[in-house]
């Protein structure tokens, strides 16, 4: 019992604690000494409470518990994932007295399904978007072709001709969106240079419709020629949902500021350049800050999967950068978001 790693744990019919394994006080934080005599209450969460008359009623019964998931808590307060086995404990004349519990941590491992879980998702998500764009870009030309040759019809009226018109920007606009994203799916395989100016000017073609829906303003301060050698489809992914996250949390007649610049890193000092993506809108509440890069947490509650950021910490991260935020939900309100990449040159990137 002493050199188990798993807590062992026994407890009378009454759901007090007779024995306490080094185990447990590994897992759950309190000494042997602190915990014997204290009721099982003591590590399980209130709204787990009305789980345990059922658990020792089982165990009254003579029947075993095995392999059962919950949760339980740390002398500090912090909930555990654990997995339960629970047995009968009788005396010499075979009279159950009590339970014998092994409880194992499976607190990484749950981490660690939820991380493949949302890998999987977010496979699936981007094959799907890649497809999509594929799909709508090839009935996208067909309905162009047929455009064309309607407007070359003799003696069209001039009415009907500025219609057509329309909706030949209009699907070329639509065309446009659908390459950025096969861009984005495409993009992300490949180093090369580019200049930050055209990655900026790319990503914000795509939005041009809602910025202008909301009349945002987009004030660019990007350092003349900057350049940089990366993939530029991530860099892409992280601007757009940047941007995106700016132009939600926007007011009508808000403003953007897109900043680019040489800089060096915060915390390692290195050379890289310095993206920062502010907004003067509604601002972020403290009490959700903490959860902003989780995934699939989100504040929109009509819009959004809650992976944008997710996304963009990753891929910042997976390059050897960062990424940084301030908000303030109260006046003067805004969030500014600030991401840096180191620069590596395209001879040591290959």
């Amino acid at each position: 019992m002493e050199s188990s790693d798993d807590a062992i744990v026994s407890k009378d019919l009454n759901g007090i604690i007779t024995s306490w394994n080094k185990g447990a006080e590994r897992i759950f934080g309190w000494t042997e000494q602190e915990i014997v005599g204290q009721s099982i209450l003591t590590i399980i969460p209130p709204e787990l409470h009305s789980d345990e008359p059922g658990i020792l009623a089982k165990i009254s019964a003579g029947e075993r518990i095995e392999h059962f998931e919950t949760i339980r808590v740390r002398k500090n307060g912090e909930e555990v994932n654990v997995s339960l086995t629970v047995s009968p404990v009788k005396d010499q004349n075979g009279r159950i007295i009590g339970a014998a519990k092994i409880a194992r941590d499976v607190t990484q491992q749950k981490k660690l399904e939820a991380a493949l879980r949302t890998t999987e998702r977010l496979a699936s998500v981007g094959r799907l978007a890649a497809t999509i764009a594929h799909e709508i870009n090839n009935q996208l030309e067909a309905i162009t072709n047929f455009i064309y040759l309607t407007k070359q019809h003799p003696g069209l009226p001039k009415e009907l001709e500025s219609y057509l018109n329309s909706a030949d920007q209009e699907l070329r606009r639509v065309a446009h969106i659908a390459q950025q994203t096969l861009g984005f799916y495409r993009d992300n395989s490949r180093p090369s240079d580019f200049t930050i100016s055209k990655v900026v000017d790319e990503v914000l073609a795509v939005y041009t419709r809602k910025l202008d829906y909301k009349g945002i303003q987009i004030e660019k301060q990007i350092e003349p020629g900057l350049t940089m050698h990366a993939i530029p489809g991530e860099l892409k992914q992280v601007l757009s949902n940047l941007v995106a996250n700016a132009i939600d949390a926007s007011t009508h007649g808000g403003t953007i500021l897109i900043r680019a610049r040489t800089a060096r890193s915060l915390r390692s000092g290195a050379e890289g350049i310095r993206i920062t993506v502010a907004d003067n809108g509604i601002g972020i509440p403290k009490d959700v800050q903490p959860q902003l890069f989780l995934p699939f947490f989100t504040t929109k509650r009509d819009v959004g999967t809650g992976l944008g950021l997710w996304i963009a910490k990753d891929l910042v991260e997976k390059q050897g950068g960062d990424i940084r935020f301030r908000s303030r939900n109260r006046a003067p309100s805004g969030t500014a978001m600030s991401i840096f990449l180191p620069r590596i040159e395209a001879t040591k990137a290959a």
